[in-house]
């Protein structure tokens, strides 16, 4: 079964339906393969509801938010607790490597040997090295400067979209941000195809060919990790003047 994000009416009449055929509800808790997509208020505390009532496990992909979301995650920062979450390269610092965790009653299948986890890589040496690092090097206090650059890179590239009155807007989460093609928000992946993917290409190339290096098109984020500070917002910012410029000359 398939569900629209930010449609909790739509998961109810399935789980009405077909919950006895469901086991588990997977879901990003902030949708990041297409930008950054925000849950609407209400949204993720509705389908926690939802998944108690009828039995579902609840599990939250937090492969793109993780670490990027929050010291504890996007789980965390939202306030809706899963009953699994996965993780992935952020708390290993870009390191290949993925973890799952979750409440007692569901990993004690794994501990306890009832389900074998096995995997070529598990417990990888360089990786788990690479979680330690970032366990001492993440906290609150670094995550937080991190997060006030990127609300000001938000803050700043806001004001220059409504100067040049360019059909976009800005979406951040935690140390991530994008620059939206469409002067709503997006709610869903449907919201997402219709935004206009041409400019944000071009918006990218402009970018790459003044050394400033961002995901390209629309379906990504930049962040702002540890290493980045005052000079590189401002390298940011100032190019997307310089592209807002360009449109309108």
């Amino acid at each position: 079964y398939v569900v629209s994000y930010n449609d909790a009416d739509s998961l109810e009449r399935i789980f009405e339906k077909s919950a006895s055929k469901i086991a588990c509800f997977i879901i990003e808790p902030v949708m990041e393969n297409l930008g950054i997509v925000l849950p609407d208020a209400g949204y993720l505390e509705r389908v926690r509801e939802l998944c108690d009532e009828y039995n579902v496990v609840l599990i939250f992909d937090e492969v793109k938010t993780g670490l990027t979301a929050g010291h504890q995650g996007a789980a965390q920062r939202l306030g809706v607790i899963p009953d699994l979450i996965t993780l992935a390269k952020s708390i290993g610092g870009g390191l290949t490597l993925a973890a799952f965790g979750g409440k007692k009653k569901y990993m004690d299948f794994v501990t306890n040997g009832k389900m074998a986890h096995f995997g070529t890589f598990n417990g990888n040496p360089l990786a788990m090295a690479g979680v330690r690092a970032v366990d001492k090097i993440c906290t609150k206090e670094t995550l937080a400067v991190a997060e006030a650059f990127n609300q000001q890179a938000l803050d700043r590239i806001n004001e220059i979209i409504d100067e040049y009155q360019l059909p976009a807007h800005t979406v951040g989460f935690g140390v991530k941000g994008c620059i939206t093609w469409t002067t709503t928000p997006l709610r869903n992946y449907r919201d997402y195809k219709a935004t206009d993917f041409a400019i944000a290409e071009l918006s990218w190339l402009f970018s790459l060919n003044r050394g400033i290096i961002t995901p390209p098109g629309l379906d990504e984020q930049w962040l702002i990790s540890l290493a980045h500070g005052q000079k590189e917002v401002d390298l940011l910012v100032e190019d997307f003047r310089a592209f807002a410029q360009a449109l309108r000359a």
